[in-house]
């Protein structure tokens, strides 16, 4: 059984598993193998990583090393820790469904707007501050009416769509987290469109390098790094941007124990928004299929974020970021005690564990049902929530159910 040890315990011969560093945006390491020397594990300590698996039936072991088992419990345990935590009183002024045509428009629009300016950035024109601002406008004025219906529509991926779709569902998530966070409107503002354009300065990273479609080389690797720095430059120089924006665009990579980058800022050097932004981004960067990448299931990225807090994200941060999100968030596909599958529709009101679904699937059938809403936390529902699945086991499209 593979087990998790620190990396001040790799030694020499021990084959590791998974260097467990997701957390690390494009990172080019290899991700399973034999430790030949001390000097591959002090590259991995310069690297920031903190915690590694191992395979002790392929190499050496730690006697005192976590079974993988035993941190799928301990992850399971502090999600349902989370599911705990009591729900502010909901202040949607409109259903999911009500709000998904505003935010389909919405949604739309915010892809049309990054698409231009991809490419006008590209060109040398200037970044029209005043579309982003309008865009903003409605994107928090949607997350403020129902927030369920722009992260339903976020959960629509196309794998050959990654920097658009990820700039966009950056902003939906910074919008939902803000909203949580009780963030004023301007705060909410601002790091909605520092999201949106957080990646601006990839369109200045050469395209073998930016679409290469595998790991990157070191010196590619210290290439794509730059893309934070020319970001945070292009966001300086163009009028009406805001200071908050441009951090949020700044930090997206930065991490509390100083590993991330361009900076290397450590803790509160990094402002709230900052790092907020960096849980979101690696939330949605690891739930995304990429060509190199097979993305994780919701909530199975929300026990990933708990693995990963405290060392590289803000611990309360992460907690925060999950009681937004739901442990079962809207769009992510779930098992009933009915033996159907179902898509969360909408956020539990009072509860998280018990959320408004949209049935599609029987399990045990293998058959497609009608479509059929429940709400779980009404009285007299006899069905719950048995647990979150992966939709490639059943060969489930979501993107057919999403969006309606």
């Amino acid at each position: 059984m593979k087990k998790k040890i620190s990396v001040d315990q790799l030694r020499p011969d021990m084959y590791v598993s998974d260097l467990n560093c997701d957390w690390i945006p494009h990172h080019n390491y290899q991700k399973e193998g034999r430790i030949p020397d001390q000097a591959t594990i002090n590259e991995l300590v310069r690297r920031g990583i903190k915690e590694v698996y191992i395979d002790p039936a392929r190499g050496l072991d730690v006697a005192d090393a976590i079974p993988e088992n035993e941190v799928a419990r301990n992850n399971q345990k502090a999600l349902d820790h989370a599911a705990d935590i009591l729900l502010p009183d909901s202040d949607h002024s409109v259903t999911a469904q009500e709000e998904m045509r505003k935010a389909g428009k919405i949604h739309n629009e915010a892809k049309n707007l990054v698409t231009n300016v991809l490419q006008d950035v590209k060109t040398g024109k200037a970044i029209d501050v005043e579309a982003f601002d309008v865009l903003a406008d409605g994107m928090v004025d949607s997350v403020l009416r129902n927030h369920n219906a722009l992260a339903c529509l976020g959960r629509i991926r196309q794998k050959d769509n990654y920097l658009l779709e990820h700039s966009v569902n950056l902003a939906v998530l910074m919008g939902i987290f803000a909203r949580d966070m009780k963030l004023d409107r301007d705060t909410m503002h601002q790091a909605v469109v520092g999201a949106m354009l957080h990646d601006i300065g990839k369109v200045l990273i050469p395209d073998e390098v930016l679409n290469k479609p595998g790991k990157l080389t070191d010196d590619e690797f210290a290439v794509m790094r730059q893309h934070v720095v020319f970001s945070k430059e292009l966001l300086q120089k163009t009028p009406g941007i805001k200071d908050l924006t441009v951090k949020v665009a700044a930090q997206h990579h930065e991490r509390i124990d100083g590993s991330g980058y361009p900076m290397g800022l450590k803790g509160c050097d990094i402002c709230r928004e900052g790092k907020m932004v960096a849980i979101a981004d690696v939330y949605d960067a690891i739930t995304a299929d990429r060509v190199y990448h097979k993305g994780l299931p919701p909530t199975a990225a929300l026990k990933k974020l708990l693995e990963w807090s405290g060392t590289h994200l803000e611990e309360k941060l992460v907690h925060r970021f999950i009681r937004s999100m739901g442990i079962y968030p809207v769009g992510s596909l779930v098992k009933l005690k009915s033996e159907r599958l179902a898509i969360i529709q909408e956020a539990g009101e009072k509860d998280q564990r018990q959320p408004i679904v949209k049935v599609i699937y029987h399990a045990k059938n293998r058959r497609y049902l009608p479509v059929e809403f429940i709400d779980l936390s009404r009285p007299g529902v006899q069905d719950e929530i048995v647990q979150a699945v992966d939709p490639a086991r059943w060969q489930i499209r979501l993107n057919d159910f999403l969006g309606s």
